[in-house]
């Protein structure tokens, strides 16, 4: 028979065993990731759905008790989408003490400029959406969650082909890293294919008068567009378009999965078909597409679901070390990371092969206002 206690020694006793086990949990430090994207500045829409689906899972595995008991804490920088920021930043998360994974940025170029500094860190960085070959190409330190832009490119051409039956196209273009090698790419497969390019026109920054591209466009008489551009530039040219009365088929790239899309151009972007690697009203999405709308009031769009991803491929790298029992560094989470087993995500599945995934499209067209799967 167990020996009784007083009530009061009993308390005291339950007391003592009490602060024997929170401090043990207290002492344990916070494990950090970094996470740098543009919050200010042109196309501060894509850095927000970075930072809120980052935030959403991050908040899920700490109220789940963390990381075997250890909290995940966030440390957020704000890249303005530059390069020089990207690396001024970039400095600052390393500089951090504890961070072991960096998830950033939004844009191939702030993505490169960082990479040196993660490299030589030795901290893995994973960019849900640079697109560009040459970014897992830097070093074993860098991985991507979207598709490389050769493989996007073919997923281009299959959208004005297949999906818009389009042939003779023109292509306004981004005058940046993504804009000059996705035009590039793009023009070639829809060639392979048997279609024809018959303009490509760089559009700069911030452009807002496109009357002199319509007009160009109207006189080639081609039976396509096809938007290898930001939502910002492209509301505003497909609004100039359909007001000089072009009325031909339009399908846009990555960029414009984003809802801002749909807002800034209006009854502009109905018919519009793009491919995306995340449909917020696919069935098997619910629970994620559930919580962000419950947290955030918005519908979660593609980035935001890379970025989902890659707080949850990073996290699941950082438990296996964790259980381990070896040292949680940068080093061993970025093994984890290029050696692990496929990830399941609302993205699908990210297996890393030198950094990169492969993952099938869904194209969608914008009806009603909204996107919908394109049958």
């Amino acid at each position: 028979m167990p020996t009784r206690l007083p009530f009061r020694r009993l308390l005291a006793a339950t007391a003592a065993s009490g602060l024997l086990s929170a401090p043990a949990l207290a002492a344990e430090p916070p494990i950090t990731i970094g996470l740098f994207t543009h919050l200010s500045g042109n196309f501060a829409e894509y850095g927000a759905s970075f930072k809120n689906a980052v935030e959403l899972y991050l908040d899920k595995v700490n109220a789940d008790g963390g990381v075997n008991g250890r909290p995940v804490k966030l440390v957020v920088e704000d890249d303005r989408n530059s390069p020089q920021e990207a690396a001024t930043v970039a400095r600052k998360i390393v500089a951090t003490p504890g961070v072991v994974l960096a998830i950033g940025s939004w844009s191939t170029t702030a993505s490169l400029a960082a990479a040196p500094i993660f490299t030589e860190a030795k901290i893995a960085q994973i960019s849900p959406t640079s697109s560009h070959p040459d970014f897992s190409k830097q070093s074993p330190y860098q991985f991507r969650q979207n598709n490389t832009d050769d493989v996007l490119a073919q997923y281009n051409a299959d959208t004005i082909h297949k999906q818009l039956k389009a042939n003779r196209i023109v292509i306004p273009y981004s005058q940046d890293d993504w804009g000059l090698f996705t035009v590039k790419a793009t023009s070639a497969a829809i060639e392979k294919d048997g279609g024809k390019v018959l303009l490509t026109e760089a559009v700069m920054p911030n452009a807002r008068d496109f009357r002199p591209l319509v007009s160009k466009i109207k006189s080639l008489k081609p039976d396509g567009v096809f938007l290898a551009l930001p939502y910002q530039e492209a509301s505003i040219f497909i609004q100039q378009l359909r007001q000089a009365g072009v009325d031909i088929p339009v399908g846009g790239g990555v960029p414009l999965t984003s809802p801002k899309f749909i807002e800034l151009a209006g009854k502009a972007a109905e018919g519009v078909v793009v491919h995306s690697i995340f449909f917020a009203g696919d069935p098997s999405k619910k629970a994620f597409t559930d919580a962000y709308r419950a947290k955030y009031n918005r519908t979660p769009d593609q980035f935001a679901a890379l970025a989902y991803d890659a707080a949850g491929v990073g996290v699941a790298a950082i438990r296996r070390v964790v259980q381990s029992g070896k040292p949680l560094t940068g080093q061993s989470v970025r093994d984890e990371l290029a050696g692990g087993p496929p990830y399941e995500g609302v993205t699908g599945v990210t297996k890393y092969e030198n950094g990169n995934v492969r993952k099938a499209p869904t194209f969608l067209v914008i009806r009603n206002g909204e996107f919908q799967l394109n049958k």
